[in-house]
């Protein structure tokens, strides 16, 4: 098949597949041009979703007449001149696509006027088809009209979503852009109906109107700069972040802006969920507004077509000032975790791990075997004490009054087991209802994170090296963590393109009857980094978290009662007993005078 040079149109519309995937695209680049011209105000109307008509208009600059056959000409742009304005791009727009795009695949229609001008000049494009400029009547500024989107494309047509879905699109669009300017006036309607109006406002005032008034007072400012040289200057953050009281089901009101843009960054996200790490319940999402301001020499804007995903020079210089900023402001509201894991290595000599009496078989309900290790130390109760056979039934159990406890340590405790899942213990005025599992993930976790600071962890090695199929990617992300697998008892090499080849394993887990495959696989598949100290610290107290939740006792397996009033003693014990490690909570409490209510006695 010989090579040909494609056709001008033709080029236009494989860029425009590239840079308009739908009416929310087309918004934000004529915004973004908007906002480069100078405009103050901006007004976006719709119809059909912006699928039948999108109109731009703003109160800018404007172009100049005979620049008008230009702006809709591929490639040309009044942005960038030359490779160093490409190196520190400070303006919204600079790849000269959008406009040529979106003529190839619409009827395009720009008016225009700069302010000294006696009236404005309108030129057409459609599909890619120029007529104009021509004299037209227009206020100073700019007014953008694309209709019939797709309409010389029907498949990419068919690919649109109800008229509801784009015109919420669009809203998230003009909400993103909105946020990191403030200081511009915003207005979308549909067909005719307002639905939404930003005046000029403050930049808290507008992250509040984005993100909804009423999360107002779970919002907590954030103003942190840190110092950076390898980017020629300090990394600033601003906006809001949510209190965990805020927390979504969904990652919708999550917002990132690098110098005024917004963009789309995994690391950056997971930088956030780090600094919450142990605060909140792992399924659901953190909200935030974060205004990220660094030398625009330091940030690569020319990656994605669409300019919504960037390449930062140092990336993990901007992630440990996203989780230092976002844990500060939790901590001035008094939102602060546990003491961090040390991630630098003990000379300490190998001790038993403290995680108390001997282990046993516990038989689960579908008929599975695991291994248990109950947590309480040997004289807090024993098992002269205690009924050792398991059963449902209540039971009252001293406490040993040497053992610290939220009540009267010499007051019998009375506990039962529910559905071999569900501790119920009568505590003062009323029942706290525990989650064995959670319960015990949390105790195991401070275990392990005091045994690590003393000194590695004991390891088992293999007869017979047990292959692990991680997935792809998998071998970059283990061989990051080298350092951490290997003081935690994990011994690894890899074995082929998705394959780890493993040789030792955790004495701990290995006696409680967690496999290679089990771990490794969850671990791969964990977004984990340990490029620097702080990364390489949170990194070793997830994979912490993860052990204990391997070894911890699940919902359904039926605990005796010593095992119980152990576990009990030890809750009164630890630090944060109200939060396993991922922060999900582990009990709630019934007061009586609840109890009175829903049976109406109160």
């Amino acid at each position: 098949m010989p090579i040909r040079l494609l056709p001008p149109e033709l080029v236009n519309q494989i860029a425009a597949g590239e840079v308009v995937e739908r009416p929310a695209s087309v918004v934000k680049e004529l915004v973004e041009n908007a906002l480069d011209a100078g405009a103050a105000r901006v007004s976006v109307e719709l119809e059909g979703g912006g699928a039948d008509l999108i109109r731009v208009s703003d109160d800018g600059g404007g172009i100049a007449p005979d620049e008008l056959l230009l702006a809709v000409t591929a490639h040309a742009t009044s942005k960038i001149a030359s490779f160093d304005d490409l190196e520190a791009v400070a303006s919204y727009g600079f790849r000269g696509e959008a406009l040529a795009s979106i003529g190839s695949v619409a009827q395009l229609r720009i008016t225009s006027r700069r302010a000294g001008d006696g009236h404005a000049h309108a030129i057409e494009v459609d599909g890619g088809l120029v007529n104009g400029p021509r004299p037209a009547a227009g206020a100073p500024g700019t007014v953008v009209e694309v209709r019939t989107l797709f309409r010389n494309v029907p498949a990419r047509r068919k690919f649109l979503r109800s008229q509801a879905a784009e015109t919420g699109r669009v809203h998230d669009a003009i909400d993103s852009i909105a946020l990191g300017a403030p200081g511009i006036g915003f207005r979308l309607s549909s067909d005719g109906r307002a639905i939404l109006d930003l005046p000029p406002q403050d930049e808290r005032t507008r992250c509040v109107q984005v993100l909804g008034a009423g999360l107002a007072p779970e919002l907590l400012d954030l103003s942190f700069e840190f110092e950076a040289p390898e980017l020629h200057g300090p990394i600033r953050i601003g906006g809001v972040v949510g209190t965990p009281a805020a927390a979504k089901a969904s990652a919708r009101n999550q917002w990132l802006l690098i110098n005024g843009r917004p963009i789309e960054d995994r690391s950056l996200q997971h930088a956030v969920r780090e600094a919450f790490r142990g605060l909140m319940d792992p399924s659901v999402h953190p909200v935030y507004a974060l205004f990220i301001e660094l030398d625009p020499r330091g940030v690569d804007m020319n990656v994605h077509p669409a300019k919504t995903e960037v390449r930062l020079r140092f990336p993990s210089l901007v992630h440990r000032a996203i989780r230092r900023a976002v844990a500060q402001a939790l901590e001035h509201r008094g939102l602060v975790v546990q003491d961090r894991v040390a991630a630098t290595d003990h000379a300490d000599p190998t001790l038993p791990l403290p995680l108390g009496m001997p282990q046993r078989t516990i038989v689960h309900a579908d008929g599975g075997i695991g291994m248990v290790a109950p947590l309480a130390r040997p004289q807090q109760v024993t098992a002269a004490e205690l009924d050792p056979a398991p059963s449902d039934d209540a039971r009252t159990v001293a406490v040993p009054a040497h053992e610290p406890c939220a009540l009267d340590a010499s007051a019998p405790v009375r506990f039962m087991q529910v559905d071999r899942s569900w501790l119920v213990v009568e505590e003062g005025d009323g029942l706290t209802v525990i989650d064995q599992h959670a319960l015990h993930e949390r105790v195991m976790f401070e275990d392990l994170r005091a045994r690590i600071e003393r000194s590695p962890l004991e390891r088992q090695r293999l007869l017979v090296p047990e292959l692990v199929d991680c997935g792809t990617g998998a071998i970059e992300r283990i061989e990051a963590l080298a350092p951490i697998l290997e003081r935690l008892g994990l011994e690894c090499t890899p074995a082929g393109a998705r394959t780890i080849a493993v040789h030792s394993m955790p004495s701990f887990l290995v006696e409680r009857g967690v496999g290679a495959q089990d771990f490794l696989v969850s671990v791969a598949a964990s977004d984990l980094r340990a490029d620097d100290p702080r990364a390489a610290e949170a990194a070793l107290a997830e994979v912490l978290d993860l052990m204990a939740c391997k070894a911890a006792v699940k919902a359904g397996d039926r605990l005796t009662t010593t095992e119980i009033a152990a576990l009990l003693a030890r809750r009164a014990t630890i630090d944060r007993p109200d939060r396993c490690p991922h922060g999900r909570p582990t009990a709630f409490r019934l007061t009586t005078a609840e109890l009175e209510r829903r049976f109406g006695r109160a």
